[in-house]
């Protein structure tokens, strides 16, 4: 009887320990860790387009920017005034 004995308990426990086992690998399904997993994808997919548009962007802006001509002369004038008036000592009166 007591053979009988130790070999039911022999199955039990290793029905048990099966039952963790595949438990432990299957997971338990926790609907937070869900939430956070896809909150997680969700944030790298976001992050992944910024910078590819920032790859772009920096891909555009790359190039040599010029002002129109009609800028670029008004700037020049500009210039030469603000120097014409450094010259002359006249400076001061910009900050006023």
């Amino acid at each position: 009887m007591e053979r009988y004995n130790d070999s039911i308990i022999r199955r039990l426990l290793t029905l048990v320990t099966m039952i963790f086992v595949a438990f432990t690998f299957l997971g338990c399904n926790d609907p937070t860790i869900s939430d956070m997993e896809a909150r997680n994808q969700r944030l790298g997919f976001f992050i992944e387009q910024e910078l590819q548009r920032s790859r772009n962007a920096s891909q555009i802006t790359s190039g040599t920017v010029s002002l129109p001509p009609s800028e670029a002369v008004d700037m020049e004038a500009e210039r030469r005034e603000l120097d014409r008036m450094v010259a002359s000592g006249d400076w001061q009166s910009l900050f006023d």
